[in-house]
């Protein structure tokens, strides 16, 4: 159906401050549903290659259940073992998801256990003896690392790998060493985690076979590690001898400093993909804003690289986990609510000339290069960024930055990979922001996004 861009007038809010520009806008921004009611406080936790998420959703302030979000829509609940709370952490590529859920119908979100969800089933791990448990991550193998209250008295509980129906306890560098927890586990069975040792300290750490070293750190202040990947890069933080928390990255157990930002006095790295991405987040407690880290690049907050004019005023707040194919599951808070995103990449082959001449009053163009030949470009255009799926593709292929976007037409490149369309815009339109991508959508081929202010 073709439209006419004089449409753009009738809502476009007036947004000032953007012109047509090439701003990188990487990902495309989908909002995970939730279980309804007034109350909005979603966490998404784990996702595995194929873009399915996991986590917790509120719905009730009382409420907080473990979650599931197939990458084909919707929202699962995970169930509990009796208790008011249960989250998910993490799902293997078999599958499997393990968190942790509530044990007490009149208990508080402490009183809880590790288990795993397993073909519509859930499985109580146990403990090392004492009443609670969690846990924080799992291999493709089932096996599960976290943390127990200890079968004897300790005033922190201990990290432990749970295998072939059997929970055991993760050994200390020392016998004098107190609490310990595991964090990350890899298809390797190579374990993350950190203890407190002797000095008070909180300590980095790795389990690999049967033995438990030391990882070191940047000062002689506290560290930990939270992910290790298939290729045995580790990352986590370290405090700096300022007192800060910087995120590092261990590569053959050689500690790196990868806190680039400056927005605030710390930064810890939560997850890494077989590609090397790390994400995590920086900022400090009350204003806490997550990153991505690419080979070769500096850290980039993630509030960068979404598309602008978002439906809400999102802050990307933090993330603990990212796919091989680069996907993001994000809790971003707005207006005091904590909601769940995906932030997936897009994947631009098409390079769209923003409208030409860019006033309003007149007729303008919009051109794209880089087409097959003889392919049939659909122009689009929409007031606000955000994720729309391309009907046919996978998430994985690309999806559109735009909200709700509407068609301003279509044109057939020529045999040199150009389609062109042009459109009258009316005068009221000075002063407008609006969004432009254009989409082969049997191809799930995409131009970048375009944002636009007219003259």
């Amino acid at each position: 159906m073709r439209r006419s861009l004089s449409l753009i007038v009738i809502a476009a809010a007036a947004l000032l401050g953007y012109e047509s520009r090439a701003q990188e806008y990487r990902y495309a921004v989908f909002e995970l549903p939730d279980f309804g009611g007034a109350y909005q406080f979603d966490a998404p936790g784990g996702i595995d290659a194929a873009g399915n998420v996991v986590g917790g959703a509120g719905f009730d302030p009382r409420y907080f259940h473990a979650s599931f979000w197939p990458h084909s829509g919707g929202i699962v609940d995970l169930g509990t073992l009796g208790g008011n709370y249960a989250g998910a952490a993490c799902i293997n590529e078999v599958g499997d998801i393990a968190g942790w859920a509530g044990f007490d119908p009149n208990g508080s979100i402490l009183d809880r256990r590790a288990v795993v969800w397993r073909r519509g089933q859930i499985i109580d791990l146990g403990t090392l003896g004492g009443e609670t448990s969690v846990a924080y991550e799992m291999n493709d193998a089932g096996q599960v690392v976290g943390e127990s209250e200890y079968e004897m008295q300790s005033s922190r509980p201990k990290a432990y790998l749970w295998e072939n129906g059997q929970m055991r306890v993760l050994p200390a560098p020392h016998p004098d060493w107190d609490g310990r927890a595991a964090f990350g586990i890899n298809n390797v069975g190579d374990i993350v985690g950190n203890g407190y040792g002797v000095d008070g300290v909180l300590k980095a750490l790795l389990w690999q076979s049967g033995q438990v070293t030391e990882l070191g750190a940047l000062s002689n202040l506290d560290s930990a590690a939270y992910a290790i990947n298939d290729s045995g890069v580790i990352v986590g933080y370290s405090r700096v001898s300022s007192g800060e928390f910087h995120a590092t990255r261990w590569v053959n157990e050689e500690l790196e400093d990868i806190h680039t930002l400056t927005i605030g006095p710390r930064s810890v790295a939560r997850a890494i993909n077989e590609v090397g991405q790390i994400v995590g987040d920086n900022g400090n407690v009350l204003d806490s804003h997550a990153f991505v880290l690419n080979p070769g690049e500096p850290m980039i907050l993630l509030d960068d690289l979404v598309p602008p004019f978002l439906l809400r005023d999102w802050i990307m707040e933090r993330t603990t986990s990212i796919n091989d194919a680069g996907q993001i599951p994000v809790t971003a808070s707005y207006n005091d609510d904590h909601w769940a995103l995906l932030l997936t990449p897009v994947l631009p082959t098409m390079t769209l000339q923003g409208p030409q001449p860019g006033r309003a009053g007149t007729t303008n163009g919009l051109r794209v290069t880089g087409v097959t030949p003889g392919a049939r470009v659909t122009f689009l255009y929409s007031r606000h960024g955000g994720g729309t799926r391309i009907p046919g593709c996978d998430l994985q292929q690309n999806a559109l930055q735009l909200d709700n976007p509407t068609i301003i037409g279509t044109a057939v490149a020529n045999q040199q990979g150009v389609a062109t369309i042009t459109r009258p815009v009316p005068l009221i339109a000075r002063g407008q922001t609006i969004l432009f991508q254009a989409v082969v959508q049997n191809e799930c081929a995409i131009s970048q996004l375009v944002v636009h202010r007219f003259d």
